[in-house]
């Protein structure tokens, strides 16, 4: 069963920032894109390498590795190599805690 769960505090991630976040067995990014939160696998689709190490302009997460670009908001492959988009997690925030939607937890 799917549920919210406490990850973070929004005053710790700024703008232009991508933290990552282990929750129970999954690793998940969170990046602040002009004070609005959006959450990923923190793995690239193409070789598995996390994209917390990558640089976030806007929307668009760039892997460290290998460059392949990413919506942050939507998971959708921006440019190779990779060719598969990542997953992305539902969000919301209430004061300045962040939660995010995590099945089977």
């Amino acid at each position: 069963m799917a549920e919210f769960v406490k990850v973070a505090k929004r005053s710790n991630i700024q703008p232009g920032e991508i933290k990552s976040f282990v929750v129970d067995t999954e690793v998940i990014a969170i990046c602040n894109v002009d004070g609005e939160f959006y959450v990923i696998k923190d793995e690239c689709s193409h070789m598995d390498y996390p994209l917390s190490d990558g640089i976030l302009e806007g929307e668009t997460i760039t892997c460290a590795h290998h460059g392949a670009e990413f919506n942050v908001r939507t998971g959708e492959v921006l440019s190779l190599p990779a060719v598969d988009p990542i997953e992305t997690f539902e969000v919301k925030v209430e004061g300045d805690d962040i939660y995010v939607l995590m099945e089977d937890y």
